[in-house]
């Protein structure tokens, strides 16, 4: 039995890989702010102690980008929250006698707002999203100096219950749902449980290095998700809601919607990983029946 550290691991994809490591007879200790209230639960004081020994520390804390509206002080959490928490899971790996490998979630973000095919090698792009991720990913790389390290940049992941899949189907189920924005921008997505393997996988094997896009084969526009979508719902997909209104709505946060990456999983197609979902009709049909 091996024994796992997530941060962050009380959100649903933190829930998500605890629940499939248990499952295969593996240990997860999630490190929480404060002090946790069980074994596998602990403080973010703990963390320099609980490292010694482990197979691997899972990075996922940061706050979220789709909370409250982009005020200054919202971004500045945003940054603060990803950087702080790793620079905490790196200072604990360093201190190891025995560091355990960092697998550090990011975000396609990483790319900014871009219509071109985008592999890992591309560099960060200049939208908010990317400067954060971009720090992120800093303060995580320097944890190479220790042992080895995944930036896991990560697209929209389909999950049937939360994350953005269930805001964007309510509105298709009742008639009225359809493309964000223009249409034109693509969408990179990921069904929840290819997220998960590709954490489970990372963690375990010693050759896997560096970023990978998290994200499905199959590129597709807002449009073309948005018709897929009514299609496996079987409603329409006709009434597109304009950038203004989100702008309007949204502010700068609306940058998550409107901009688009168009992302392709270069590194992750060249390793031993095989996505379980590829194809969006049959991921969404999996997801919602």
């Amino acid at each position: 039995m091996k024994r796992y550290i997530i941060t962050g691991g009380t959100g649903f994809l933190g829930r998500a890989i605890t629940a499939a490591l248990q499952q295969r007879g593996d240990s997860v200790v999630t490190i929480t702010r404060g002090r946790g209230n069980g074994a596998d639960l602990r403080g973010w004081d703990e963390l320099p102690t609980l490292v010694e020994g482990a197979q691997a520390v899972i990075n996922l804390a940061g706050s979220s980008v789709g909370g409250p509206r982009w005020s200054a002080r919202v971004r500045h959490e945003i940054l603060t929250s990803r950087t702080e928490s790793t620079r905490k899971v790196v200072d604990a790996i360093a201190a190891a006698s025995t560091p355990p490998a960092l697998i550090s979630a990011s975000a396609v973000g990483y790319y900014g707002n871009t219509m071109i095919p985008s592999n890992e090698a591309l560099p960060a792009g200049q939208t908010f999203l990317a400067e954060v991720t971009a720090a992120w990913e800093r303060e995580a790389e320097r944890a190479r100096a220790y042992t080895r390290v995944c930036t896991m940049r990560i697209g929209m992941v389909l999950d049937p219950r939360e994350g953005a899949l269930p805001k964007m189907a309510l509105p298709m189920k009742l008639g009225i749902g359809g493309p964000l924005g223009s249409g034109r921008q693509h969408l990179p997505w990921v069904h929840r449980d290819d997220v998960v393997s590709a954490f489970l996988w990372a963690a375990d094997d010693s050759n896997a290095f560096g970023p990978y896009n998290v994200v499905a084969p199959q590129t597709v526009t807002m449009r073309e998700f948005a018709s897929v979508l009514g299609r496996v719902l079987h409603r329409p997909s006709w009434l597109p809601v304009p950038s203004p209104a989100l702008r309007l709505l949204l502010g700068k946060q609306a940058d998550v919607v409107l901009h688009g990456q168009y992302v392709i999983p270069s590194r992750l197609l060249g390793t031993p990983f095989r996505f379980a979902h590829p194809e969006l009709n049959e991921a969404l049909t999996d997801l919602l029946g």
